[in-house]
């Protein structure tokens, strides 16, 4: 039975000692996190490349406090990359409160560090992504059509409403659902089509609550000030963003998403070290024996799709196999691994 192989995985975090790290629940501590763990688990799941991205480490900083903590974090990640560049992509960091910050950031991790895109979460201080202050570096993103991965966080006002549950359990989900609404809603999606944004966790409720809020959105409106959407309008924003399948791999999941896009915009994620490692296999499991999915639908969501999208990184593989024949790189490429963990 054909199945997923020499997978990009594009939902992989380091734990650096930069910044808060991942947003987690309460009392919930860090897992560890090293290049060789990450190489480890590529290794035993057949993965040829995972790319890193830490979106919210310097959000909750402002002035050169978040400077500092994104220059860390994207020289770290760009270090990581130059030794293992078959193995690793990686996604730059940026400090959101800070635009001046976030553009000069923006030059110096795709032009000097060359990173493979951008990552950052779906609100920053309580904003959402869509609002007018984020115009700036999105109209910089847009021109260079980037590939920006949008991972969820918490509000203030949601860690109220977490009901004991780790916010990975419900609230994630959630978060991501405002997210694209909000970027829809805005005309930021649209005014911003160049740049390829993915959203985690196969959209969060977006694919089951598409059609309620393409109906409902035109009946009651987006808002004082925004123009209005045709429910055409509305289901064409939200079918514009790419989707990581992380933990959203059940056959009802999959029927939903595919209802909303194609195959060509699906990417694979594990969510290493987050999602427990007992998940990765039956996930991987799960596509493979998707009925609707044939030979060449598996090879985009393996590498192909993930490729496009970070082109950089395909030809950093594809350079690899050239050198070492084929089959993935081994663990040994590169220097002396390099060993990061929290402090």
């Amino acid at each position: 039975m054909a199945g997923l192989a020499k997978i990009i995985d594009v939902h992989s975090h380091p734990i650096l000692p930069y910044g808060p790290g991942a947003p987690m629940g309460p009392g919930q501590k860090q897992p560890e996190w090293s290049v060789e763990s990450a190489i480890s688990y590529m290794d035993e799941h057949d993965i040829s490349a995972c790319v890193l991205s830490d979106p919210d480490s310097a959000n909750h900083a402002t002035g050169q406090e978040a400077r500092d903590i994104a220059r860390r974090v994207n020289e770290t990640l760009a270090d990581i990359v130059s030794r293992w560049p078959s193995r690793f992509g990686a996604v730059a960091t940026l400090p959101g409160q800070d635009a001046d910050g976030v553009a000069t950031e923006i030059v110096y991790a795709l032009d000097i560090l060359k990173m493979d895109g951008v990552s950052t979460s779906t609100s920053i201080s309580d904003v959402y992504l869509g609002e007018p202050q984020f115009d700036p570096w999105f109209e910089e993103l847009n021109r260079r059509g980037v590939t920006l991965f949008v991972h969820p966080t918490f509000t203030k006002a949601t860690q109220r409403l977490l009901i004991g549950l780790n916010p990975s359990v419900l609230e994630f989900m959630f978060d991501t659902t405002r997210m694209i609404a909000n970027m829809v809603a805005t005309g930021a999606k649209k005014r911003f089509s160049n740049i390829k944004i993915i959203s985690t966790h196969g959209g969060g409720t977006i694919p089951y609550l598409v059609n309620r809020i393409q109906v409902l959105e035109h009946a009651f409106g987006v808002g004082t000030g925004r123009l209005e959407l045709s429910p055409e309008e509305v289901r064409e924003g939200i079918a514009s963003f790419y989707y990581d399948l992380t933990a959203a791999t059940s056959e009802a999941q999959l029927g939903a998403i595919l209802k909303l896009v194609p195959v060509s915009q699906l990417v694979m994620g594990l969510d290493f070290p987050f999602m427990p490692k007992s998940t990765f296999t039956p996930a991987i499991a799960d596509i493979g024996r998707y009925p609707a999915f044939n030979k060449a639908d598996l090879q985009s969501l393996s590498y192909g799709n993930a490729g496009r999208l970070y082109p950089a990184l395909k030809a950093r593989i594809e350079q690899s196999s050239e050198d070492h024949g084929s089959g993935s790189p081994s663990a040994a490429e590169g220097t002396p691994l390099l060993r990061r963990g929290s402090t």
